[in-house]
């Protein structure tokens, strides 16, 4: 008997990459982006940023959990944000 495999879903947005080279092309592309708004970015600034991550969640940390991590942190300031618009909202609303 042969178990089920389940094909993983491609976002029709990812890029499809073909060989090892053209996927570290991709991925230094998406850093470029990333950090282009601000300056523009060396493999140094690269090598901080993950020095950085490798402070704060450890050297073995899985990508995975660093990415559930960041997101956490993320919605958690989107929170915040909301919480205190609201009670701005609500503040400005009783003043009038």
């Amino acid at each position: 008997m042969t178990p089920n495999l389940i094909q993983p879903t491609i976002s029709p947005f990812a890029p499809v990459y073909q060989s090892d080279l053209t996927k570290t092309i991709g991925v230094l592309q998406q850093l470029q982006v990333l950090c282009a708004g601000q300056y523009d970015a060396s493999l140094a600034d690269v090598i901080q940023v993950v020095r950085d991550m490798q402070h704060d969640f450890g050297e073995d940390s899985r990508l995975e959990n660093v990415i559930q991590a960041l997101v956490g942190q993320h919605l958690g300031q989107q929170i915040v944000t909301r919480r205190l618009a609201h009670q701005l909202h609500h503040v400005e609303v009783m003043e009038v």
